[in-house]
């Protein structure tokens, strides 16, 4: 976004005067602007962190940063929905997580290397932060580093969810727990419509998430089709016709 940085006075004086004001941030249109690192800083502190990096962009499918390498910068997502993800040798992979607007990824690093990968499921616009500098300046702002906090607790306290998913749902409950929490992400960041629901997942990403295998997904999304709960359009979009139930069904009670 673009704005000139000139007004004109209209005070009383020969002529016009020239006032600067701040250009305007891209935090101004972003809903990460509410959420954990940039939630406590003003507009002077927002431009020191953006002047740590900048904002960069992904293609559906990119690789954002990868496993082993060693880190350089982390984002905070602006656009678009992020996999977080770890493969193993044999080429299996698990998305630990998905990352929304708002959500920062590529933080967690093993002996100066990112831990995990990221990889962009749709177009991805965010902000780069150069690690070692946002350490620097975290030390400076106790305010920014108890919100850094606060988004790693966040991040832990979904990662405990998914592993109790995975380790005692049934797959058909495990599809439905997703379907229902993708909702209600995507809804609370404004990524899509809530109506239908674009996944911007393929099965095999739903697979990879779920623990399960691209037969055992399609199975579950049937019989939840099947049980009047969910509906398919012919472009691949979720209906979800009854919340409750889907809830349920996933073992969300709340």
């Amino acid at each position: 976004m673009v704005r000139d940085d000139t007004i004109f006075s209209t005070s009383p004086g020969p002529g016009l005067q020239k006032l600067k004001v701040a250009p305007c941030l891209p935090c101004d249109s972003c809903i990460g602007r509410t959420l954990n690192l940039c939630r406590p800083l003003d507009d002077a502190r927002l431009r020191h962190l953006l002047s740590l990096g900048g904002v960069r962009h992904w293609k559906k499918h990119e690789t954002m940063f990868r496993a082993g390498d060693p880190i350089g910068a982390f984002f905070k997502i602006r656009k678009g929905i992020v996999a977080v993800s770890h493969t193993l040798d044999d080429g299996r992979r698990q998305i630990t997580a998905l990352r929304a607007p708002g959500d920062c990824v590529g933080y967690l690093d093993r002996n100066g290397c990112y831990a995990f990968e990221g990889e962009a499921l749709t177009d991805v616009e965010a902000c780069a932060f150069d690690r070692r500098k946002f350490d620097i300046y975290v030390t400076q702002h106790p305010d920014l580093a108890a919100a850094l906090v606060e988004a790693l607790s966040g991040a832990l306290k979904q990662s405990g969810m998914l592993s109790m998913v995975l380790g005692q749902l049934r797959s058909t409950e495990r599809v439905a727990h997703f379907l229902a929490e993708i909702s209600a992400l995507y809804a609370e960041r404004h990524v899509s419509a809530v109506q239908p629901l674009v996944l911007h997942m393929g099965r095999q990403e739903i697979a990879d998430y779920l623990g399960l295998t691209i037969e055992t997904v399609s199975r579950a999304i049937g019989k939840l089709k099947s049980r009047n709960i969910i509906a398919l359009v012919e472009t691949g979009e979720v209906v979800i016709l009854d919340a409750r139930r889907l809830r349920e069904a996933g073992m969300l009670t709340a």
